[in-house]
């Protein structure tokens, strides 16, 4: 659905006099330049035009004519001709399929609630290929504390390709969380490391933390037991 504009460049090769010279450019039936113009000697024209991509590749045929001499009606006859593939882009797709925290030993889909202050955590990511060709998945993702500030910046590409259907796990580093609060995580899934694209992103909560709960006590009585009595500290 896309529009591609075209431009066929002709070239009288005559040196010394002008010619009247058509251009026709034809894809998949369709003429889309149909021109006639006149070109001065040695010199160059540009006919131009313009489709809209049809659901796979095409090719497109150009073709220059000239009048013949002192015919009427005026009969044109081809001078030239010349074809260009043109392929349709790849469309990279992918997806995210699963983001877990792992914690105290156990992994969990987000959101994660009441982490105790001062665990170390790790996440894990999910990437699938979702196209017919085989593709590298890539990561990227930032978590954020409470305050903003970057805890952990990962990024990392899959060593191998993965065919349709099949995914990857990254998995990130171990990371205290010093802070009570909410934290964030920002997550881009990527294919083609020559010029990597974005396939699909999340952004959301990655976890709360619980202020670590202070124990409170105070010795209210001391007493010292001996020979079948009982008697305040210090005892004489």
């Amino acid at each position: 659905g896309e529009r591609v504009d075209v431009t066929v460049k002709v070239k009288n090769i005559d040196t010394y006099g002008d010619h009247v010279i058509a251009c026709v450019a034809v894809v998949d039936g369709l003429r889309f330049i149909d021109e006639v113009a006149i070109i001065p000697a040695g010199k160059t024209h540009s006919y131009s035009g313009a489709f809209l991509m049809a659901g796979g590749d095409v090719t497109i045929s150009a073709y220059s004519y000239y009048p013949e001499p002192y015919a009427v009606p005026t009969v044109w006859i081809l001078d030239d001709q010349a074809q260009k593939d043109i392929a349709l882009a790849e469309v990279y797709a992918g997806t995210i399929i699963g983001i877990e925290l792992e914690h105290d030993g156990v992994q969990e889909g987000l959101p994660v609630y009441n982490i105790p202050q001062g665990q170390t955590v790790r996440v894990h990511v999910w990437g699938r290929n979702d196209m017919a060709t085989v593709q590298k998945l890539g990561i990227h993702w930032i978590v954020r504390d409470p305050d903003g500030k970057v805890v952990e910046d990962y990024e990392d590409w899959s060593l191998l390709g993965y065919r349709q259907g099949a995914d990857h796990k990254f998995s990130g580093g171990y990371r205290k969380l010093d802070k009570p609060g909410t934290y964030t995580i920002n997550i881009a899934l990527s294919m083609n490391p020559a010029d990597p694209e974005i396939v699909d992103d999340y952004y959301g909560t990655l976890c709360t933390v619980a202020v670590a709960e202070e124990f409170a006590g105070t010795i209210s009585r001391k007493e010292l037991e001996y020979d079948a009595s009982r008697a305040g500290i210090p005892a004489f």
